[in-house]
């Protein structure tokens, strides 16, 4: 089992269903409401969990009913949680989430709990840094927190996963101090200034990061697939569905790349990890839709994409 820790935020979902998203200054009447487990990190260590990873994740949550609820969910998915802090002056993060018929959202996050993950947090995990084999982080928790998790990462010789979500500006400096950066199209544009709606300029893109300092680099293209810059490139197209809902979609790839790093040839971690964001989208809910291993590998089968997992 790929031995992975994830650091990141946690979040409560809310979210309302709505024929199309307000314009500014409009009121809509919604229609279904539900609550879910969501954040980043939370829905990237769920996602490894289920797609075979041994994963302890590092977040902080609120001493708060919500807080009290995650824990007890994240638990429930084998989920190693010794590095979890709870904050009692803090309430849990919370993100509210506009969802379309069409599968299209809005998100506004308050991070609340997921601020006060600390560096310090981070550096008392040296111990554990040295027992893993890769490392995931995001942006929705302080970015010196990220920075000391990357730097942690590279003193202990673990492979690092920065997912560049939400869209926010970084420093090529923090850039390389991650293994390999994976950010989709609206983030890609924070990051270089480069809009991408299309393979070709997903690639002016991608060599753009890689300038920057970005070692290897997979750009999520949505409905286009995804692009992988390292030594060599790989475009993989993506898979036609119906999706339900977008939200999470690119944790489960995310953790999808983290599980199969290593394991498969890049081009068929690319098409596992589509795979997995595929199935994410074609289910309501961040936490709630994240495929398990045999998911993945069955509609693999059925779309004739296997895949040759190596077995050391």
């Amino acid at each position: 089992m790929k031995r992975i820790l994830v650091v990141g935020s946690a979040n409560m979902d809310l979210v309302v269903r709505t024929a199309r998203l307000p314009k500014a200054g409009e009121t809509l009447l919604g229609g279904e409401f539900m609550t879910a487990f969501g954040g980043k990190g939370a829905n990237q260590a769920v996602a490894a969990a289920r797609l075979g990873g041994a994963v302890h994740f590092a977040a902080c949550l609120g001493n708060d009913a919500f807080g009290n609820l995650h824990r007890e969910g994240l638990a429930g998915e084998n989920i190693n949680l010794d590095a979890l802090k709870i904050d009692r002056d803090t309430p849990t993060g919370t993100a509210v989430i506009l969802l379309t018929e069409s599968g299209e959202n809005t998100i506004v996050v308050a991070p609340g709990a997921n601020n006060a993950l600390l560096p310090d947090d981070i550096q008392a995990l040296r111990d554990l840094f040295n027992t893993v084999d890769v490392v995931i982080s995001q942006l929705e928790i302080p970015l010196d927190t990220v920075e000391t998790t990357l730097r942690l990462a590279r003193e202990c010789g673990v492979f690092s996963i920065l997912d560049t979500g939400p869209a926010r500006p970084l420093s090529p400096a923090t850039i390389a101090l991650a293994d390999l950066i994976s950010p989709n199209e609206s983030e890609t544009e924070t990051l270089t200034g480069i809009h991408v709606d299309s393979i070709e300029s997903a690639r002016t893109a991608a060599c753009c990061l890689r300038d920057m300092g970005g070692k290897e680099v997979v750009i999520k293209l949505g409905k286009r697939g995804c692009l992988y810059l390292g030594q060599e490139e790989f475009y993989q197209p993506a898979f036609n569905i119906d999706a339900v809902d977008t939200t999470g979609a690119g944790d489960a790839f995310t953790a999808a790349l983290a599980v199969a790093w290593g394991k498969l040839p890049v081009p068929e971690i690319l098409l596992f990890a589509n795979a997995a964001g595929a199935l994410a989208a074609m289910v309501a809910g961040a936490q709630p839709s994240m495929p398990d291993f045999a998911k993945v590998t069955d509609f693999l089968k059925q779309r004739g994409a296997p895949v040759d997992w190596k077995t050391n």
